[in-house]
């Protein structure tokens, strides 16, 4: 056999060998990014439950007796602030998780957005929850910048949306798309 068909051959198989190898690299970390993508999906979906949980407090406090609502100033106990205190730790580890969290840098500014936004939620909460006296309580919930918390939550879910078309994901189901809350 002629030298030059050693080395052809040679060759070819180190082509095939790293075009396999680039085409496996490709498939890996698109792989990684609808992952990361599924993740952000879920932190998202987290927020917007944190913020549902917010309005149905005060939906319930709107709904309560004086009793019941002097007791949700007064007690720090009472269901409505055992709730929002819930809701102002899932928000804390959320931001910080989102702190911690290893991804792409092209999805570095949509996790800033929803870090900001469960901050957002964490911060108006705490203005309930770190309350000295039961007048400062009702006064926090009078403060609460909720225009702020919808919009935060609204630009870090379009900031998100944006992302999932850009990687052409169509249904990033939270139920039934392989991630489970």
């Amino acid at each position: 056999m002629n030298i030059w068909v050693v080395y052809g051959i040679i060759t070819a198989v180190g082509v095939l060998l790293i075009a396999g190898i680039v085409i496996g690299s490709m498939a890996l970390w698109r792989r990684q990014l609808r992952s990361s993508l599924i993740g952000l999906v879920g932190r998202r979906e987290s927020i917007r439950a944190a913020y549902r949980a917010l309005e149905s407090v005060f939906a319930a406090l709107g709904e309560e007796t004086t009793e019941g609502i002097t007791d949700f100033a007064m007690n720090p106990a009472s269901v409505h602030r055992r709730a929002l205190e819930d809701v102002q730790m899932r928000m804390a580890i959320q931001v910080e998780e989102l702190q911690a969290v290893a991804l792409p840098k092209t999805f570095w500014h949509c996790a800033d957005l929803l870090m900001a936004a469960a901050a957002k939620v964490r911060d108006e909460v705490m203005k309930i929850n770190r309350a000295p006296s039961p007048d400062m309580v009702l006064a926090g919930v009078g403060t609460i910048d909720v225009a702020g918390v919808r919009s935060g939550i609204a630009a870090a879910g379009q900031e998100l949306d944006r992302l999932l078309v850009e990687n052409h994901i169509e249904d990033p189901a939270v139920y039934g798309g392989g991630l489970y809350i």
